[in-house]
């Protein structure tokens, strides 16, 4: 049975609200993202000795953890193939992000559709996404990993237009 350990740790750094250029303590990262979620505190240790094993993070003083040179490349891309992406309730907004990411970045471009499409959201043209939950910080580590950040955004709004009720289907709302 493949280990969920990864995806919960790349969420719990998201959530601590600090960059992977910080230091961040292990009990804050086991409260945001394993205790909460039933895990066994001796399979989030091991989880994050193994992580120090293979030089992705690594102890500094006290409790606290910083991420080396090898462990910033490898957050960097986890972020982008991880689905961490929580859907909750919906508050009746829609998220609509939109870009217009230069032709010299065409790679970068494609991922980040690759990527919105892989968290499920709906692609309503081909620059334009939408998805009716909470997607801000996630989306702002994707679009930072990419070096697109100056050319996404996203606006929230109560309709998406004439498309609403297939859109709504879309998310089974």
């Amino acid at each position: 049975m493949k280990s969920d350990f990864i995806p919960k740790f790349i969420k719990a750094v998201i959530e601590t609200g600090k960059g992977f250029h910080e230091v961040w303590q292990w009990q804050s990262l086991y409260y945001k993202g394993f205790h909460v979620s039933g895990s066994n505190y001796k399979k989030t240790e091991k989880g994050f000795r193994n992580l120090q094993y293979r030089n992705i993070i690594r102890k500094t003083a006290g409790n606290n953890y910083k991420f080396t040179d090898k462990g910033r490349k490898w957050f960097s891309s986890s972020t982008l193939k991880s689905s961490f992406l929580g859907h909750g309730k919906w508050d009746k907004k829609w998220r609509i992000v939109i870009f217009d990411i230069p032709e010299e970045l065409h790679k970068n471009r494609n991922q980040l559709r690759a990527k919105l499409k892989n968290l499920g959201f709906y692609m309503l043209q081909k620059s334009v996404f939408v998805i009716p939950y909470t997607c801000e910080k996630e989306l702002g580590y994707v679009c930072q990993n990419l070096k697109i950040v100056d050319y996404v955004d996203v606006i929230l709004a109560e309709s998406v237009g004439f498309k609403e009720k297939e859109i709504k289907k879309f998310f089974n709302i």
